[in-house]
């Protein structure tokens, strides 16, 4: 337990990372519920929506992976950051899809929505935060 007061607490560096495990559980847990997803859906949204989560996360670990110690480095570790931040937005478009095509209450959407408008705004911060190292 931190012995810092929650309101005087701010973001920690890798909030990012943390709220994607937390959206991962989330949606997994959403396309995998067959009162979601019928069972002959599972290939249309489930194992994609997967694939996006796993992608998502294999970005983020490349771009974390990254210590920039030149601006193609920066660059690089950007370009990862931005997949990832695109990954979040296939998601969305994948959710949007499913409401189109199920019998989904949006009401149950809520909340992997915002986690995933969360990831988006806490992955932007990060790729804004990534600098090149300053010439000698």
């Amino acid at each position: 337990m931190s012995n810092v007061l929650v309101r005087h607490r701010s973001i920690s560096e890798l909030e990012f990372y943390r709220n994607a495990c937390e959206l991962r559980g989330t949606l997994t847990r959403f396309v995998m519920n067959e009162k979601n997803v019928p069972k002959r859906y599972k290939f249309v949204f489930a194992v994609p929506m997967a694939n996006l989560l796993l992608e998502l996360f294999n970005n983020i670990t490349m771009a974390n992976t990254i210590y920039a110690i030149s601006e193609h480095e920066a660059q690089l570790r950007r370009d990862y950051q931005t997949k990832a931040i695109a990954n979040c937005e296939q998601a969305l478009q994948l959710l949007q899809y499913m409401t189109d095509t199920l019998p989904i209450d949006v009401n149950k959407l809520k909340i992997p929505i915002d986690l995933i408008k969360k990831e988006i705004a806490l992955l932007k911060a990060w790729r804004k935060a990534t600098k090149a190292p300053a010439k000698e």
